[in-house]
């Protein structure tokens, strides 16, 4: 654990451990930076998705952007989830792709799937989490297989944008 959060999920998996122990079923998944529709602005994947397509001009990111997520679907979330606890995984599990992302990336990648370009301005004072968290899949991987990309996604919440908009 890297901060009070992880230890707060590791406190979990150990409470997990006496449950099991005493005979109860549990799975333990591990999402990694989930998004999908209806999302709250207050995240990082729909505000880029948001500004993206309403042309913010600077588009605004906060720190660095070097900052690297490993960006899972919400529908492949559940859809991992579901396959797990019907297989009886034990786990941990990563819900994850592997796959790491900058922010700046996802920036453009935004940027691109609504065809506006503009500078980014970076927010260095504003919080920005960890530098880098990107999961192992491998053991997700032998019972679900993702079904998004983040461009796949990315691509996706703009086009649902536009049409709320």
């Amino acid at each position: 654990p890297d901060a009070v959060y992880g230890w707060v999920k590791l406190s979990g998996e150990h409470l997990a451990r006496h449950a099991r122990a005493e005979g109860l079923a549990v799975t333990v998944v591990r999402p990694f930076s989930g998004y999908g529709p209806d999302q709250d602005l207050t995240y990082p994947f729909p505000s880029f998705i948001d500004r993206a397509v309403r042309r913010a001009d600077p588009f605004e990111v906060w720190g660095d952007g070097r900052q690297v997520r490993d960006w899972v679907h919400i529908d492949d979330v559940v859809g991992a989830t579901l396959a797990l606890v019907e297989a009886g995984v034990d786990g941990p599990v990563n819900l994850c792709t592997g796959v790491g992302t900058s922010m700046d990336e996802l920036a453009a990648m935004a940027m691109a799937a609504a065809s506006h370009d503009a500078p980014v301005e970076h927010h260095l004072d504003a919080p920005v989490g960890v530098a880098h968290r990107v999961g192992d899949p491998a053991g997700m991987l032998r019972w679900f297989t993702p079904r998004w990309t983040v461009e796949a996604g990315v691509a996706d919440a703009v086009d649902r944008a536009r049409m709320e908009a």
